[in-house]
């Protein structure tokens, strides 16, 4: 059992008794602020703080307060946000270093960046050439297909699938320039990022 003894009690115990018979001494604190002395430590009771005093009464240990469920929490999630900020760093550094690596100037990145636009007016300029192809040919069918229904004879199954074909490769195609168009919005506005991400880190490495 624990024993809770008088402060003076227990340093007048602790003092007099021989060297192997010293039993450890404890000052604790307990949950609503009061000190007490004790022979056994019992972080329950001692959920204040405390120390393990020696025969002089001098601290030579000490024993943090039992933190609150809140405070453990909050504890927990600085260090997860802790963890997290730093890894984006590291995942920045990292980038950085694979910019400067792929770029020896800014030209360069420039130009890298002038290439791929150039890949993707290329492409849309095909799919323009391969749509107004599609468009004739649509225009073709349905010019046969209109031939039959003026002289009141059924539009051949071969022509009305060719008609759905042509409509959804249109379609098709049409959704493709637009992606297209996107995708170059997209490759400018990384072009603008990257290239002032580029000069900041030249900038901080010809200060050093």
């Amino acid at each position: 059992m624990k024993r809770i003894l008088p402060a003076l009690a227990v340093l007048a115990l602790f003092v007099a008794a021989p060297a192997h018979a010293q039993q450890k001494i404890y000052k604790c604190t307990n949950d609503k602020g009061e000190a007490y002395f004790t022979s056994a430590y019992d972080p329950v009771r001692c959920a204040g703080g405390g120390s393990q005093l020696n025969a002089q009464g001098v601290a030579v240990r000490k024993f943090e307060r039992v933190k609150t469920a809140e405070e453990l929490a909050a504890e927990k999630a600085a260090a997860e946000e802790q963890a997290e900020a730093e890894r984006v760093a590291a995942e920045q550094k990292a980038a950085d270093q694979v910019l400067l690596m792929s770029y020896a100037t800014e030209d360069d990145l420039t130009r890298s960046h002038q290439q791929e636009l150039q890949m993707i007016d290329t492409a849309v300029a095909t799919a323009k050439l391969q749509l107004e192809s599609q468009q004739r040919t649509l225009a073709e069918l349905l010019a046969v297909a209109a031939e039959s229904e003026r002289a009141k004879k059924p539009v051949a199954d071969n022509i009305a699938k060719s008609i759905g074909t042509a409509r959804s490769q249109i379609e098709a195609q049409n959704a493709f320039m637009v992606r297209k168009d996107a995708e170059r919005l997209e490759a400018a506005k990384t072009y603008e990022e990257t290239l002032a991400r580029y000069r900041e880190i030249v900038a901080r490495h010809a200060k050093h």
